[in-house]
């Protein structure tokens, strides 16, 4: 790697370290100073619905001002919003009165949805920026560059947060990141002065793997079905993948409050970071396995095992977690469980991805995208504010039922065959051609000759 190379990839790398950052800097914080699970589960909700919508609109907004200032914009809002957070966490925990709490608490709320509103895109101008170049193995070979820096960011950053949680405290994550964006954002943006081309990407997911199925979708973008017709097979299409990415960003937000309540009793808390950056391996290990069978159909036809997977396995991660006592040893137990889970989401994602490959027409690939990546972040939204409520008020394992009831909607929306690529599926699908589309019927030359040479 050349010297200049490699000082370009540390500096994108650094600069799209704010997204993941975030939310697992919210959740430690939030937990050592409050130990509410409802209350961690809604900030980092909160940050996630923020996150949403934060690399759309900047993608948007940079169409009329540019690329740089945009950034420079959102990372100086940024590190405001990050530093009123780490002020109001610490009042959080001094709080003698309950109007005191609520306030502060409203307070944390909109701080951290406009810190995630206001994370720097980077990772989406960086890959829009590659997908705009002439179709050839150079794009593909970008964007493989970019997924890699996106999973590579999500897996460092809560083994970061944990390594420095022992020297600087539990805001170490919202101090992290606001140091992140002041240096190494302004540097990346330093070469981003013209405006964007092409504003077709979506939000960064939290899920291991997601980053890599996004790619593969990009890259086989010319295999998408051909425009549809009727507009009802294009609704049935994307309304499944809408609500399978709801399901597994359900099941997602489950794991994560299960995990950190199952650390709650540990003298350090944090160490729950350590099963968030395990899965995101895990989910990251599992797409990129066998990636030449993007969109083949056996890819497709597993999403019915995956999803039964899943909700066997979290029927037994809610059991153990309702049962063991907690402590080390069950933090480990269910750590198991829930990186088993995180790599089995990894591959449901991606057959996700490969049925927008079947299915989607080229011209309605950004919306697919963007549609698909809502979904996820809101459901993990969801997940974790029902999985918190679940730990406060029923006790500790509780959030698992979410996780059951995330894994159940999967089941029900791919055995449903609305997806495409699924086996009875007529929604949009290449590999099932509509009434009346694309068949034509056989002319006498085509029927087979039975009568024997003529004379």
């Amino acid at each position: 790697m050349s010297g200049p190379s490699g000082l370009s990839t540390t500096v994108s790398l650094a600069a799209r370290m704010p997204g993941p950052l975030l939310p697992v800097g919210v959740m430690i914080a939030a937990a050592a100073s409050t130990g509410s699970m409802f209350t961690t589960a809604t900030l980092t909700a909160s940050a996630l619905v923020g996150l949403s919508i934060s690399a759309p609109a900047a993608v948007a907004s940079a169409e009329r001002f540019g690329v740089r200032n945009v950034l420079l914009s959102s990372a100086i809002a940024h590190v405001l919003m990050l530093v009123l957070m780490i002020s109001s966490v610490e009042r959080l925990t001094q709080a003698d009165t309950l109007t005191s709490d609520a306030t502060i608490y409203t307070l944390l709320l909109v701080c951290t949805l406009l810190a995630g509103l206001s994370t720097p895109a980077v990772a989406s101008f960086s890959r829009a920026g590659s997908s705009v170049r002439p179709a050839g193995p150079l794009v593909g070979a970008l964007l493989r560059r970019e997924a890699r820096l996106d999973d590579a960011a999500l897996i460092t950053a809560p083994v970061m947060l944990v390594l420095l949680s022992f020297s600087f405290g539990p805001t170490v994550g919202l101090l992290s990141s606001a140091v992140l964006t002041a240096i190494a954002v302004p540097i990346y943006a330093v070469d981003r002065e013209h405006p964007l081309e092409s504003p077709s990407d979506s939000a960064r997911l939290p899920l291991g793997g997601a980053e890599h199925a996004q790619q593969q979708l990009l890259e086989h973008h010319g295999l998408g079905a051909e425009q549809p017709r009727n507009v009802i097979y294009w609704a049935t299409g994307i309304s499944a993948a809408i609500l399978l990415a709801a399901a597994v960003g359900l099941v997602l937000g489950a794991l994560w409050i299960t995990a950190l309540d199952a650390a709650q009793t540990l003298q350090r808390s944090s160490w729950f970071a350590v099963t968030l950056g395990l899965m995101a391996t895990a989910g990251v290990l599992c797409a990129r396995w066998n990636p030449s069978s993007f969109t083949a159909p056996l890819t497709l036809r597993r999403r019915r095992l995956h999803v039964i997977v899943l909700l066997a396995s979290s029927l037994i991660l809610l059991l153990l977690a309702m049962g063991l006592p907690q402590g080390l040893a069950s933090l480990v137990v269910l750590s198991v469980i829930v990186v088993f889970q995180a790599a089995v989401l990894g591959r449901l994602v991606l057959g996700l991805y490969a049925g927008l490959a079947v299915g989607v027409p080229a011209a309605r690939l950004p919306t697919a995208l963007t549609a698909v990546a809502g979904g996820v972040l809101l459901g993990a939204a969801l997940g974790l504010t029902l999985a918190g409520i679940a730990a406060d008020e029923i006790g500790a394992g509780a959030s698992g039922a979410v996780a059951v009831a995330g894994s159940a909607l999967a089941v029900g929306v791919v055995f449903s065959d609305r997806l495409w690529g699924s086996p009875g599926s007529s929604a949009g699908s290449r590999s099932s051609p509509r009434p009346g589309v694309g068949i034509r019927p056989r002319s006498q030359a085509d029927q087979p000759d039975t009568q024997g040479p003529r004379e």
